[in-house]
């Protein structure tokens, strides 16, 4: 999103802590990104690492103190393929709410009659209607709610009947923490502090696609983890571009590559970390995430990091103090970045 954009969006009160709307008994659907990790405790499953739902709660308590007679989040967890699949059932994220925030009641039955003053729906997912954006599947959504608040950013690059079906049919907003991405986001890309150093690394393929439109952003682009090996995907020349050359297992960084991303950072006035820069889940292969991540904790600039993987590396190493801001997104940040829009975001901006 450019500066340009953000300045409409404020315009036309789009950020829900802009707008004049009346909240007072409305029941209101929340998309919330509860796409967490879970852990086995005492023979059932528990939320592992909870960041992406506490970023939720603000949002959740600006709503009840503008009179919210009802909040029903929605989200999903993981890929059942359009089928419940009870490992992926929502019920650790409901428990995580109960025990953090305040009772929370599962609905099941997403046509259910009965729903209390806060809930949340079962795993969107269990249903084809949701990733195929049925007009049918939008319409029971719809039928649910007053508002809509989208506080799901790393979730908003999906066309998805949450994502850009339902807003279309109800007064739509975005919630208190998607407007701290979209701000946080926002100077990275317009006016970050130079001399501006990216860290990118993890194994999605689909990555690769970002490393122009990075390459234009940043000063100094270091690609790790298993991209290196990728290389031959991205079209053009970009002498900005420092490639990992990896350890002969190639699942790490060598000792060459630590020492020439160290020197990079350290001239650094801006930096933004997506993704681990190794396979830092095995021991003898997690050095490179954990020497850089801990070069980068350290330097007194301006830090972003974003995404799944690294919200891990994050625990792992017990940084998430040492950034000024960290996004829950992986994906979404990066689509962001290169589109400056997102489609739960045109949707939104455009009702």
């Amino acid at each position: 999103m450019s500066l340009q954009i953000s300045n409409i969006m404020s315009e036309t009160n789009n950020f829900l802590s802009q707008t004049n709307f009346n909240f007072a008994g409305k029941t209101v659907l929340v998309r919330i990104d509860c796409d967490v990790d879970l852990r086995q405790e005492n023979n059932q499953l528990v939320v592992d690492e909870p960041f992406r739902l506490t970023q939720v709660i603000p949002t959740l308590k600006f709503l009840e103190k503008v009179g919210a007679e009802k909040i029903i989040m929605i989200g999903h967890l993981g890929r059942p393929g359009g089928q419940p699949d009870k490992k992926l059932s929502l019920t650790p994220v409901a428990n995580w709410f109960t025990q953090n925030y305040k009772n929370c009641q599962l609905i099941v039955n997403h046509q259910s009659s009965i729903i209390n003053h806060f809930s949340l729906l079962e795993n969107l997912r269990f249903h084809s209607g949701e990733r195929d954006n049925h007009p049918e599947f939008v319409q029971q959504l719809v039928n649910l709610a007053d508002v809509y608040v989208n506080e799901a950013f790393g979730s908003s690059h999906r066309d998805h009947a949450s994502i850009t079906g339902t807003p279309k049919h109800l007064p739509s907003f975005l919630g208190l923490n998607f407007e701290e991405e979209v701000a946080n986001l926002t100077k990275i890309k317009n006016d970050p502090k130079r001399p501006l150093v990216i860290a990118l690394g993890g194994s999605k393929k689909g990555k690769m696609d970002y490393i122009p439109s990075l390459a234009e952003m940043a000063d100094t682009l270091l690609v790790g983890g298993k991209l290196p090996t990728q290389r031959d995907l991205v079209d053009g020349q970009w002498p900005n571009i420092k490639w990992a050359e990896l350890k002969d297992n190639g699942r790490d960084l060598s000792e060459g590559d630590i020492e020439n991303f160290k020197t990079a950072l350290h001239q650094a006035e801006s930096i933004f970390m997506v993704g681990p820069l190794g396979v830092y889940e095995e021991e003898e292969n997690r050095k490179g995430t954990a020497e850089i991540a801990q070069t980068i904790a350290e330097m007194p600039v301006f830090k972003l990091a974003a995404g799944g993987d690294t919200h891990r590396v994050l625990s792992w190493l017990n940084m998430w103090d040492e950034f000024d801001f960290v996004s829950t997104g992986g994906g979404a940040a990066l689509q962001f970045l290169r589109d400056e829009t997102l489609p739960g975001i045109e949707v939104i901006s455009n009702s």
